[in-house]
């Protein structure tokens, strides 16, 4: 079975109100709690009933936004998928570098990327940037390629059984795009930068401190029409480890 791509919002309140009138009537529906909603699949209709928290309730349009542009984006168009890419990627010689180091963060990246490659419009794009918790941004591409499993409701009644809604493959390409697109970035800087490259991890490149390696890199991303920040001083980065590091106040932008 595929997963539904089309969907209402409603009020969290209002989960009830349906969980209700399914009581008593014959057939299947499908119950999912989501980090940031609830859903419920009946008749070929899916429900989404977001977080009472304001931040996720006033974000849950970005869903439905992106949805739509990507449907529209593939309608004329065979999408062929790019080469895979490592989402972390190291230079095994300066595993050990204790040496001064610098890193560029690339900001909203696949967002931005999204926007760039025409899967998602300038509205949604610029709306979307409004959103206080970027993961929900995220979250909205992630969703155009994510399985989701789901508990069967029958004849009105929870049930102890679970169902896997596959996703789109087409739009699974897309994101998956989005994603390598990103990390070519990566790994084209980190051959520029050749043996002063440290690692990058998704949308952050490490490396030795040299000023024309920041000038290369920068003017690089700017080539691109990425939005980056430079950051002061970040802690070395560990394999497979969250990163700590703190940031330059200045913002350099290019739009």
């Amino acid at each position: 079975m595929s997963n539904q791509n089309g969907f209402t919002i409603l009020r969290n309140e209002q989960k009830n109100v349906v969980l209700d009138r399914l009581k008593g009537k014959k057939g299947i529906a499908y119950y999912r709690q989501g980090s940031f909603s609830e859903e419920i699949i009946w008749q070929n209709r899916k429900f989404i009933f977001p977080s009472k928290k304001k931040k996720v309730t006033s974000g849950m349009w970005v869903f439905r936004s992106v949805m739509s542009d990507v449907r529209e984006f593939i309608a004329d168009k065979r999408i062929k998928a790019l080469d895979r890419l490592p989402v972390n990627f190291w230079n095994q010689k300066l595993l050990d570098y204790n040496g001064k180091i610098t890193a560029t963060d690339v900001n909203h990246a696949y967002w931005r990327i999204a926007y760039m490659q025409g899967a998602i419009s300038e509205k949604t794009y610029t709306k979307g940037l409004l959103i206080k918790d970027k993961a929900i941004r995220l979250a909205a591409l992630a969703n155009l390629a994510s399985s989701k499993e789901y508990q069967v409701i029958k004849d009105g009644k929870m049930t102890g059984k679970t169902i896997v809604l596959k996703y789109d493959p087409i739009l699974q390409k897309v994101y998956n795009n989005i994603r390598y697109t990103c990390y070519n970035y990566m790994m084209t800087m980190a051959n520029m930068l050749a043996e002063d490259f440290i690692c990058y991890k998704t949308d952050c490149i490490y490396y030795v401190d040299k000023p024309e390696n920041r000038k290369m890199v920068q003017e690089y991303l700017d080539i691109f029409g990425l939005q980056w920040k430079q950051l002061v001083e970040p802690s070395k980065p560990e394999k497979d480890q969250p990163i700590n590091y703190n940031h330059e106040k200045r913002i350099k932008t290019k739009v």
